[in-house]
């Protein structure tokens, strides 16, 4: 029988309550950590695989949530331009 070596991957922290992947501060010396955002120990941690498809997180939902994030810059932009045009 041949065996498929798989590498696990990086581990990455994802918070309960923002419901988010986030950074971690290290609580004490076990296995508990920290949000960075929000400060509470409810924190989930495994593979980005195992997370992702645990807590039903799509890497296209992140996506689309930073797209707007640029274009609503761009229209800022695009109006403060206008209205040095109209002055």
């Amino acid at each position: 029988m041949i065996k498929k070596e798989e590498k696990a991957g990086p581990i990455i922290f994802y918070c309960k309550d923002c419901e988010e992947i986030v950074s971690t501060h290290k609580v004490g010396r076990k296995y508990v950590y920290k949000c960075a955002k929000c400060g509470t120990k409810n924190v989930a941690f495994g593979t980005e695989k195992s997370i992702r498809s645990f807590f039903h997180i799509k890497e296209e939902d992140e996506k689309r949530e930073e797209k707007p994030k640029r274009k609503e810059k761009k229209e800022e932009v695009k109006e403060e331009a206008a209205d040095k045009k109209k002055a």
